[in-house]
């Protein structure tokens, strides 16, 4: 979790905004602070295009919007350029989790590393695990994969805001 100025230090809008911020370098979360409120005003930083988690819109950024914010969906926005796997539901510790989607999010070329482990061990400080590197080449509009395979089965591949 960062604050916005920390991704966009070129954006004034971004330097001050204190109840909005980046999880990871994909996601901005922007979070209802008002009791029985059902949209919030959201700042969209410049220099990217976002699309709404749950509608898929793309919106260009550098300016504010009203988001809807029933209780049930707090407002989630995809920076253009961002790769998310989606990975299946898991009953427990133990079991593997699999990947069953790729979602892309075009407007920039993009890169993202998965790292796989036992799950259960020490191992991996010993280099135990497995890497994948999934690349999407915004003007070709194609992803690939190098390294270890994402699961046994090959994902969807959603490319988002179509």
């Amino acid at each position: 979790m960062r604050a916005l100025f920390m991704d966009f230090p070129n954006d004034p809008n971004a330097l001050d905004l204190k109840d909005e911020y980046m999880f990871g370098p994909a996601f901005l979360v922007a979070p209802v602070t008002e009791q029985g409120a059902t949209s919030r005003k959201v700042y969209l930083p410049a220099g990217t295009d976002w699309y709404n988690y749950w509608t898929n819109e793309r919106i260009s950024g550098g300016k504010w919007i009203e988001a809807s914010a029933p209780i049930e969906t707090i407002p989630l926005f995809v920076r253009a350029g961002s790769i998310v796997p989606m990975g299946s539901s898991v009953t427990g510790a133990s079991k593997d989790q699999v990947i069953e989607s790729v979602r892309v999010y075009p407007g920039a070329d993009a890169q993202f590393t998965l790292f796989s482990d036992d799950g259960t061990s020490y191992k991996y400080e010993r280099g135990a695990g497995s890497v994948t590197t999934v690349k999407w080449d915004d003007r070709s509009r194609k992803l690939t994969y190098s390294g270890a395979p994402l699961s046994s089965a090959r994902p969807v591949l959603q490319v988002m805001g179509r």
